[in-house]
């Protein structure tokens, strides 16, 4: 089924082309009855943006776990203060902790890069690259 397009016409005097919901004639920006959530959708949106350019500012290099531990701390503060959404916050914190298990990974593979150096170099003791 084809929805129907917008009976309005834009500010350049074309016809509106946005989706129509079911029941309507006009689309959600067009239709007055839906102007006032219309304006919190924007303003929510808004809100959203630059509490995002917030935590963009914050870039930081987070490759140790004292420094991760350090973001954690802050992202937990702003968050119970209320100047970053939950949701952001929660997507942060997820994205924290895959950066923590890469570190833990990463940590890994290089001692045992030391530990297999230490190995005397003589025959089958000695692996020839490691596969992943």
């Amino acid at each position: 089924m084809i929805r129907p397009s917008c009976a309005a016409t834009t500010q350049r005097g074309t016809a509106c082309k946005g989706i129509v919901p079911l029941g309507r004639t006009l689309c959600l920006v067009h239709d007055p009855d839906l102007a006032d959530k219309v304006a919190e959708a924007r303003r929510r949106g808004g809100t959203t943006a630059m509490k995002l350019k917030l935590l963009a500012g914050r870039r930081q290099r987070l490759d140790t776990p004292r420094k991760l531990m350090a973001f954690v701390s802050n992202l937990a503060l702003d968050t119970l203060s209320g100047s970053i959404d939950p949701n952001v916050s929660r997507a942060t914190a997820y994205a924290v902790s895959l950066q923590m298990k890469l570190l833990e990974a990463s940590d890994l593979e290089r001692r045992l890069e030391a530990l297999e150096a230490q190995l005397p170099t003589t025959g089958a003791q000695r692996r020839v690259g490691r596969q992943w």
